[in-house]
C-alpha cells in the first residue's frame, strides 16, 4: 500500500462484502476515504482478481464499464484430482472495475496469454502461446462479450503471439515471434485469416506492448543487447500499420523500456526503468522518454517520474496520461503498485493515492479521461481520475468609441 506522509488509508467495508481469497480480504470497493490525500489527485483502489488467477499482464476496455484482463494461470499445486482448483486466465468486468468475474475456457490446454484487444462490447481478441510443450502461438476470440471463447486462426510460424491491437471490429494487428525473428501480421476478418507483414529490426529483444493508432502508426518497445546480462531500451516504429518497421532514435544509455503510447499524432511516451539488467527486475527509478514527432525520435523527460520501474502507460486525451508500475518501499526494496497521472501530455506526473495495490501494476487501459483499469499479479485496480476543469476565457472587450 502506498502511503502519503502522515496519511492513513481507510477502506469502508461491510461484513457481508468481505470474503477470503488466498488468505486475503476480498472487498467490494464501494467507498474509499483517504485521509491526507491532496485535492484533485487520482485514487487507485485495488482488489484481488478472481480465484485461480496467477499473473495478469494486459487489459483492454470496450467502454468505461466493460473491460477484459488476461494473463497466466496460478499454480495448480495443492489441488486434487476430484476437486481441481479453478484456473483463470481471462477476467472481465461489466461495471467499470467494481466487480470482476473469471471467464472460463474450454480448451485442452490452458494458454498463457500476453495481450488482449476489445474493439467492441461483443468482440475481444486475446493472444499468447498454447502452454503446451513445445508451445505454439495462439489467438482466441469472442463475439459475445466473453461468454464463449474459441481458438481463431494463428499466424503461420508463430511460436508466440506477443501483442494485439484491433483498431476496428474486424481489423487486427498482432506481433509474432518464431523464437528468432519478430514480425507483424494483420487480419481483416477478426482472426479467421492472417497476412504476414514486415519484420521488425534485427537485434530487438524482449519485445512487448504493441501500440497502434487509427492512422497506422505502431510502436513496439524492447531492448538491444549491450554487454552480458544488460541491454539498452529500444523503440521500433511503423507508419504503415506494420508493413514496414524501422528503429527509432533513442538516447544512448536508456534503461529497459516496457510500454509506449501516443497521446496525439505527434506526442508519444515510452516508459520503463533506468536499470539495464535483462535477467530480472532490479529496483530502480522509472524512465520516461518523450517524442514530439510521432515516435521517430525520443528524448528523456525533464522531470523525474514519481513511479519506479514503470510497466504501463496510456493517454485517453492529448493532455491526460496515466502510468503504472512499482513503488519500492523499505530497506528491503519491497515493491507495491504505484500510479501517476499527467495533465500536460506527459511532461510532468503526480503520483496518486492507492489502496490495496500490494503488487506491481503492469498494465493500464483508460477508456475515458476519468476512469482507468490497471492490473498486476493477481490484483486488479480501478483508477478514478479527477475531472480537468478549464478556466473560462476572459471576456473580450471591444474598442471604446
Amino acid at each position: 500500500m502506498v502511503r502519503l506522509a502522515l496519511a492513513l488509508t481507510v477502506v469502508s467495508l461491510s461484513a457481508a462484502a468481505c470474503t477470503t481469497n488466498g488468505g486475503r480480504p476480498t472487498a467490494t470497493p464501494t467507498t474509499v476515504a483517504v485521509l491526507g490525500q491532496h485535492a484533485g489527485t487520482t485514487v487507485a483502489l485495488g482488489q484481488p482478481a478472481p480465484t485461480g488467477t496467477g499473473e495478469l499482464g494486459a487489459v483492454s476496455c470496450a467502454d468505461a464499464q466493460h473491460c477484459w484482463a488476461v494473463g497466466v494461470a496460478a499454480s495448480t499445486a495443492g489441488g486434487t484430482t476430484t476437486t481441481p482448483p479453478p484456473v483463470t486466465v481471462i477476467a472481465a468486468t461489466a461495471d467499470g472495475g467494481l466487480h470482476w468475474a473469471a471467464q472460463r475456457l474450454t480448451l485442452a490446454v490452458t494458454p498463457d496469454l500476453t495481450g488482449v484487444s476489445c474493439p467492441t462490447l461483443g468482440r475481444c481478441m486475446a493472444v499468447g502461446s498454447t502452454g503446451s510443450n513445445p508451445p505454439t502461438g495462439t489467438v482466441l476470440t469472442t463475439r459475445n462479450g466473453g461468454r464463449t471463447w474459441t481458438a481463431a486462426g494463428t499466424p503461420a510460424g508463430a511460436l508466440a503471439v506477443i501483442g494485439v491491437v484491433c483498431t476496428t471490429s474486424t481489423n487486427c494487428t498482432v506481433l509474432v515471434s518464431d523464437g528468432t525473428t519478430l514480425w507483424s501480421d494483420t487480419s481483416l476478418n477478426f482472426g479467421t485469416g492472417w497476412t504476414q507483414k514486415g519484420n521488425l529490426p534485427a537485434g530487438l529483444q524482449d519485445a512487448r506492448d504493441l501500440s497502434c493508432t487509427l492512422s497506422g502508426t505502431c510502436l513496439v518497445v524492447g531492448n538491444t543487447p549491450t554487454t552480458t546480462g544488460h541491454g539498452q531500451g529500444a523503440v521500433v516504429i511503423s507508419v504503415d500499420a506494420g508493413s514496414t518497421w524501422a528503429a527509432a532514435a533513442v538516447p544512448t544509455g536508456t534503461g529497459l523500456l516496457q510500454s509506449a503510447a501516443c497521446a496525439s499524432a505527434t506526442r508519444c511516451l515510452a516508459v520503463g526503468t533506468t536499470s539495464t539488467t535483462v535477467s530480472g527486475v532490479v529496483p530502480a527509478a522509472g524512465a520516461l522518454l518523450l517524442s514530439d514527432d510521432g515516435g521517430h525520435t525520443w528524448t528523456p523527460s525533464p522531470a523525474t517520474p514519481p513511479v519506479n520501474n514503470i510497466f504501463g502507460v496510456d493517454c485517453p486525451l492529448v493532455k491526460v496520461c496515466v502510468m503504472v508500475g512499482t513503488r519500492w518501499v523499505g530497506g528491503t526494496a519491497v515493491g507495491t503498485g504505484a500510479v501517476a497521472r499527467s495533465t500536460d501530455g506527459g511532461t510532468t506526473f503526480i503520483r496518486s493515492t492507492t489502496a490495496y495495490t500490494p503488487l506491481t501494476l503492469t498494465a493500464v487501459a483508460c477508456p475515458t479521461d476519468t476512469t482507468c483499469l490497471a492490473v498486476g499479479g493477481d490484483t486488479v485496480a480501478r483508477l478514478t481520475l479527477p475531472t480537468i476543469v478549464t478556466a473560462p476565457a476572459p471576456p473580450h472587450h471591444g474598442a471604446t468609441r
